[in-house]
């Protein structure tokens, strides 16, 4: 495991390392991680505000955000722009585990991957996984995964909730396992990839449709019955290009990030969902999923 120090732009290169091709909405492909060498560069200007953050929260400069390939989890830290490969995702015995689809963060930091088939809880430390259990959704598959601030859906706790690609989302008991079918996102709007929810802030997602040639970026709004409202934030594009294929969401301070497809890192603006392409030198690599606490500290 190596800690660098470099610019954001190197940092991203170096988590996609790792990650494989996909196409359409799945998550495919044969090639394994691999290593990418970063130079040491000086440590990063923090001397800014951090404003307000939700009570309990971590400092912003303690946020870590976990990203994965396929089978390898990485931390990253915004603040101090240090990426840490954890490690190959692995069964209790020492197997590999199977692809994972998504990641999910909640309040207290526990890490949560979904496969194909089952929920699983991650050794942040290690990449070790425990499989929690299978769902029961028959063919569908949770390519969306995201722990729900408290009161964006329960009150009491924070909803584990999951999105396949045609926009149906479910609750997702993380004891059992067990699902509920929430609903299906209005208006004709189809999941493109992710869902991240901050406390303070609300609950975001990348969407598609058929009248927009690119991803959507939206707020959702939950009810306490599962039904939702979607508002529009804006289509994501920027510099003449259309992003699509918006696998990953993640946020920090005042960013929110996506993952393309196509191996692209977006930084997408929260309120009008105008993208920036931030980098292809990616090694045409896809990126799988992010995740963050739901308590990040917010920048406004």
């Amino acid at each position: 495991m190596s800690r660098t120090r470099v610019c954001l732009l190197v940092l991203l290169v170096a988590l996609a390392a790792g990650c494989s091709r996909r196409s359409g909405g799945d998550r495919g492909g044969d090639s394994g991680p691999s290593d990418a060498g970063t130079p040491d560069a000086a440590a990063p200007d923090t001397s800014f505000d951090a404003g307000p953050r939700p009570d309990g929260g971590p400092a912003l400069e303690e946020v870590v955000i976990y990203a994965h390939s396929r089978d390898t989890l990485y931390s990253f830290s915004p603040y101090t722009l240090t990426v840490v490969e954890v490690g190959v995702f692995r069964n209790p015995d020492g197997s590999q585990a199977p692809f994972m689809l998504d990641l999910a963060v909640d309040s207290e930091g526990v890490v949560y991957t979904t496969s194909d088939a089952s929920l699983y809880e991650v050794d942040p430390e290690t990449a070790d996984v425990t499989q929690i259990g299978e769902y029961d959704l028959g063919g569908d598959r949770l390519f969306a995964l995201s722990f729900l601030a408290r009161d964006e859906l329960r009150a009491d706790y924070e909803a584990l909730v999951g999105a396949a690609n045609s926009g149906a989302y479910y609750e997702v008991d993380r004891a059992s396992v067990a699902t509920t079918y929430l609903g299906q996102y209005p208006d004709g709007w189809s999941s493109s990839g992710d869902i991240v929810s901050v406390a303070g802030l609300g609950t975001f997602a990348t969407v598609r449709r058929s009248d927009f040639p690119s991803d959507v970026l939206v707020q959702i709004l939950f009810a306490s019955d599962g039904t939702s409202t979607v508002v529009v934030k804006g289509p994501i594009r920027g510099g003449g290009s259309d992003f699509t294929q918006l696998f990953g969401l993640g946020y920090w301070g005042r960013v929110l990030y996506a993952f393309s497809n196509d191996g692209q890192l977006i930084e997408v603006d929260r309120d009008t969902g105008a993208g920036t392409l931030v980098s292809t030198e990616t090694g045409t690599m896809q990126f799988w999923g992010a995740g963050v606490t739901t308590r990040v500290p917010v920048l406004f």
